[in-house]
């Protein structure tokens, strides 16, 4: 299926799911900002670390799609916050690393916990189904979790 393409489809697809966009390439940062709004997701680009810790203040994600390498930046820091908030608001957040690895292979990526990895380029339509793939895997296990605390 072409998500992207088949547009009766497609509206609405990503309609309620907050992502997160942090990405050092502007063209990539506003590319997946595009396509993601433009399927009814609520998206916020952040275009270093620093920015994204920034705009976790305030906004809470579903879902994070981040480069992995940034100059003179830790990610470590980005995911370290992101646990944090995972503990005080008992909802895991997924995370899409990118990344431009010239191997192509996941031997350079640092140790990070992710749920899945995407080589630039790559193709959109694999980024819109990992992350409503993801999206609804998160609500289906928070439901059955909160089920399981109701009873």
């Amino acid at each position: 299926m072409n998500l992207i393409n088949d547009f009766c489809l497609a509206d609405g697809l990503l309609k309620g799911v907050q992502v997160l966009v942090v990405d050092n390439d502007r063209d990539s940062r506003d590319l997946y900002a595009f396509l993601l709004k433009d399927l009814s997701a609520n998206v916020i680009t952040a275009g270093s670390v620093k920015e994204a810790l920034e705009i976790l203040s305030w906004f809470t994600p579903n879902i994070l799609v981040c480069e992995i390498r940034f100059l003179g930046e830790s990610i470590y820091t980005l995911l370290n916050t992101l646990h944090v908030i995972e503990a005080d608001n008992g909802n895991h957040i997924p995370i899409i690393v990118t990344s431009t690895s010239t191997t192509g292979t996941h031997d350079q990526i640092p140790d990070v916990e992710f749920e899945e990895y995407l080589l630039k380029p790559f193709d959109l339509d694999q980024l819109v189904s990992l992350i409503q793939n993801l999206v609804q895997k998160e609500v289906k296990e928070n439901f059955c979790h909160d089920v399981l605390v109701l009873q």
